[in-house]
C-alpha cells in the first residue's frame, strides 16, 4: 500500500516546496543558458557562420597561365602555345568510371599504358577532380566525342592550350621540351606555393633545355575564378565577375638565328654530327645544331615507350646534345694551340723541321699522317699541311703545362653560363690533372714526355666539345676572350653582352696562326682547299682535324685492313673542322664535328663551308635584332588598331 503525504503535516510540506524550488530554479537557469546561446548564434556569431556557409558554398578555380614564348634573335617563334583538343573525365559524374573509360576508348585512341595510368590517377585523387584522358586530338576525333557525349558519362571535351615547337627537331637541344608533372616536382621546395596549379589536369613543366632552366620565368602566374559548388564539391555555377586573369609567362629571346639553324641542320642531315656558329664580336651563338635529333613535340603528347627505347638505344645518340655534351679528341685542330704554346716557349715561326713521315723519340717512332712526309716545313706551313712531325719536334721543347695554359686561354677546358643543361668541360691535361685523375694510384701520376707528343697533335688525354672548339676559333680570330651566350633577354630584361678583354697571347703569335689557317683553305696544298668559298669576295680561314677512335692493329694490317672506311662505323675516326670568316675582318667562327666521318678535309670542311656560306649570305650581324618587349608592343598595337 503506497504512502501518502499528509496535507496537514507542515514539516513535510516544507521539504517538498524546497525541492520544487531548487528544481525549478535549475531548470530556469538551463533555459536561460539556451536562450543566451541562441542569441549569440543568431546575433553575435551571425557573420562568422554566414562566412563559413559561404566558404562551403563557393570554391576557387585555378586558371592555368599561358606559357611564355621563346623566339629567335629576330622574333621568329621557336616555342609557343597552340589549341589543344582534349577530353577530361570526372569520376563522380561517371558513376562506374572504369566502364566510362572503356566507353571513351571506343571513341578516342587511348593506349593500354595510358589506360592504366589514368586508373591510377583516378584512385589517388578526389572523385570530383577532373582527370585528363587524352589530349592533342585531331578535330575529327574531338567531334566524335562531342557527338557521342550523351553516351559518355563523366566525359568533358574541352579546348585548352599545349606547347608547340614549330621548328621541330631543329631546335630540340636548345629549347628542350615540357612534360607531365611528377611527384618529384610536387615535392620540390620551390613549388610549395604552386601545388594547386601543378595539379591541374594535363599541366606541363620544363623537362630539358631552356624550358627547364627558365621554368619559373616561362610558367607565368595563375589566375582565379570563384565557382559555386554543391555538397559533393561539384561545380554548379561559374561566377564570371570574380575572375582574376592569369598572367602569361615571360618571353625568352635567344641569340639563335632560326634560318641559319635550319641551314646547319640541313647540311648535317644524315650524319651523327654537330655544328656551332658564334658571332666573334658579341659571343652570340647563332647556330647550335646536333643531328640526328628528336622532335620535342612528341614529349608534349606523351612519348610512347617503344620510341623512348629506340631513342635511348640508337648508336647515333639522338638524345645527346652533341655541341655541349659530346666530347672528342680535337685532333689536328689542336695544333693551333700547340703552335702558340711553342712560340710562347721561344720557338720562332721560322723554326724548320724535316718531315720524312715519322719521328723517332724515346724508343719508338711517332708517325705523321702523311706516310711520305712533308719535306722541310716551318710553323706556318706545318699548320697549312697539318704536319704531325713538326709538332712532335716542338713538343720535345715545350712543357705540357704551357700547352695546357694556352688551351685554357683559348677557351678549352671550361663550361659557359648558357642556361642549357648537359654541358661538358672536356679535358685539358697537364701534370696537376694527371695527379688528380690518378689520385688513388701514385705510380700512374708521373707525366711522361711521350704523352706531350700525343697531346701536341690533339690526341692522348685531351678532349673538347664542339662549343669549345668554336670558342677557340673565335678567340684566335678576334684576339679577345669571347664568351658565348644564348639568351638575349627574358621579358623586358635585356641581358648584357659578356665582356671580352684581350687574351694574354701576343698578337704576332695569333697573326701567324691566322695566316696558317688562311693557307689551309686558300692556298694550293692546304688540307681544306675544297672548303674555300665559291664567292671569291669572301675568304674562309680554317683548320682540319681527324681524331683517332681506333688504332688498326698489325694483325689487321697484315690482313689488308688499312683504310679507315673499311672499319665498322663506330671504329672510324671523327672528322673536325674549325674556321672563321671573313679572314681580313673576322665576324663569325664555326666548328663542325662529324662522328666517325673519317677525315676533316673529306666531310667536316665541306659541311662547314655550306653552313658558313649561309651565314655570310645572310650576315645577321648587319641586321637589328628584336628588342625586349617588342612582341608585346606589336600585340598591343594590333589590338588597339
Amino acid at each position: 500500500m503506497s504512502a501518502r503525504v499528509n496535507s496537514n503535516d507542515p514539516e513535510k510540506i516544507e521539504v517538498i516546496s524546497r525541492r520544487a524550488a531548487i528544481f525549478g530554479g535549475g531548470f530556469g537557469l538551463l533555459l536561460a543558458g539556451i536562450a543566451v546561446r541562441l542569441g549569440q548564434l543568431q546575433i553575435v556569431d551571425h557573420q562568422k557562420y554566414m562566412r563559413l556557409a559561404q566558404e562551403n558554398q563557393f570554391n576557387t578555380r585555378i586558371i592555368a597561365p599561358l606559357r611564355g614564348e621563346i623566339v629567335d634573335r629576330f622574333g621568329k617563334t621557336l616555342a609557343s602555345n597552340r589549341q589543344n583538343f582534349r577530353v577530361l573525365l570526372i569520376p563522380d559524374e561517371a558513376g562506374d568510371f572504369e566502364e566510362a573509360l572503356v566507353r571513351l576508348r571506343k571513341v578516342v585512341p587511348v593506349s593500354d599504358d595510358k589506360h592504366a595510368k589514368i586508373l591510377r590517377e583516378i584512385r589517388r585523387t578526389q572523385g570530383y577532380a577532373p582527370v585528363e584522358v587524352v589530349n592533342n586530338l585531331e578535330w575529327n576525333d574531338f567531334s566524335k566525342v562531342n557527338y557521342e557525349l550523351p553516351h559518355l558519362p563523366g566525359a568533358h571535351p574541352e579546348v585548352s592550350e599545349t606547347r608547340d615547337y614549330p621548328l621541330g627537331n631543329a631546335t630540340a637541344f636548345v629549347i628542350g621540351y615540357v612534360g607531365a608533372v611528377t611527384d618529384r616536382d610536387l615535392a620540390a621546395p620551390e613549388n610549395d606555393d604552386q601545388q594547386v596549379l601543378l595539379r591541374q589536369p594535363g599541366f606541363k613543366v620544363g623537362r630539358d633545355g631552356l624550358e627547364r632552366t627558365y621554368e619559373k620565368e616561362l610558367r607565368g602566374v595563375a589566375g582565379t575564378m570563384d565557382v559555386k559548388v554543391n555538397a559533393h564539391g561539384r561545380v554548379i555555377e561559374e561566377i564570371e565577375d570574380s575572375v582574376t586573369p592569369p598572367v602569361q609567362g615571360a618571353t625568352l629571346g635567344l641569340t639563335i638565328d632560326a634560318d641559319l639553324q635550319l641551314a646547319a641542320m640541313k647540311a648535317l642531315e644524315g650524319e651523327s654530327a654537330s655544328a656551332v656558329v658564334i658571332d666573334v664580336e658579341t659571343g652570340d651563338i647563332l647556330v647550335l645544331a646536333s643531328t640526328p635529333a628528336f622532335d620535342p613535340n612528341i614529349f608534349t603528347k606523351g612519348i610512347p615507350s617503344d620510341l623512348w627505347k629506340e631513342l635511348n638505344e640508337s648508336p647515333y645518340k639522338p638524345l645527346l646534345n652533341k655541341p655541349l655534351g659530346g666530347i672528342y679528341p680535337p685532333g689536328s685542330t689542336f695544333k693551333m694551340v700547340s703552335a702558340i704554346a711553342a712560340m710562347r716557349s721561344g720557338i720562332p715561326p721560322s723554326f724548320r723541321v724535316r718531315c720524312n713521315g715519322k719521328f723517332w723519340y724515346g724508343n719508338r717512332f711517332f708517325h705523321c699522317w702523311r706516310k711520305e712526309g712533308h719535306g722541310t716545313v716551318d710553323m706556318r706551313n706545318a699548320i697549312k699541311h697539318s704536319c704531325d712531325t713538326f709538332f712532335y719536334s716542338c713538343a720535345t721543347q715545350v712543357d705540357v703545362d704551357v700547352i695546357a695554359d694556352t688551351a685554357r686561354k683559348l677557351g678549352l677546358g671550361e663550361t659557359y653560363e648558357l642556361g642549357v643543361p648537359g654541358q661538358h668541360s672536356g679535358v685539358v691535361p697537364d701534370r696537376a690533372w694527371k695527379k688528380k685523375f690518378y689520385a688513388g694510384t701514385p705510380e700512374n701520376q708521373i707525366w711522361f714526355p711521350g704523352e706531350t707528343l700525343s697531346v701536341a697533335i690533339g690526341q692522348g688525354s685531351v678532349s673538347a666539345t664542339p662549343l669549345q672548339l668554336a670558342v677557340m676559333a673565335a678567340r684566335i680570330a678576334s684576339g679577345r676572350a669571347v664568351r658565348p651566350r644564348i639568351v638575349r633577354f627574358r621579358g623586358d630584361l635585356e641581358l648584357p653582352t659578356p665582356t671580352a678583354p684581350r687574351i694574354d697571347i701576343a698578337e704576332e703569335h695569333l697573326t701567324l696562326v691566322r695566316e696558317g689557317m688562311n693557307a689551309v683553305v686558300n692556298e694550293p696544298g692546304g688540307t681544306a682547299v675544297r672548303s674555300a668559298f665559291d664567292n671569291k669576295e669572301w675568304k674562309l680561314a680554317g683548320k682540319t682535324g681527324t681524331s683517332q677512335v681506333y688504332r688498326i692493329t698489325a694483325e689487321e694490317r697484315a690482313r689488308g685492313l688499312t683504310k679507315p672506311e673499311d672499319l665498322p662505323w663506330a671504329r672510324r675516326d671523327h672528322a673536325l673542322f674549325v674556321c672563321f670568316a671573313p679572314y681580313e675582318s673576322p665576324r663569325y667562327a664555326c666548328a663542325v664535328v662529324v662522328e666517325h666521318g673519317i677525315g676533316g678535309a673529306r666531310i667536316a670542311g665541306p659541311k662547314a663551308k655550306e653552313i658558313m656560306t649561309a651565314v655570310m649570305t645572310k650576315d645577321p650581324a648587319r641586321l637589328k635584332p628584336l628588342s625586349p618587349g617588342a612582341l608585346a608592343r606589336t600585340a598591343d598595337a594590333s589590338v588597339g588598331g
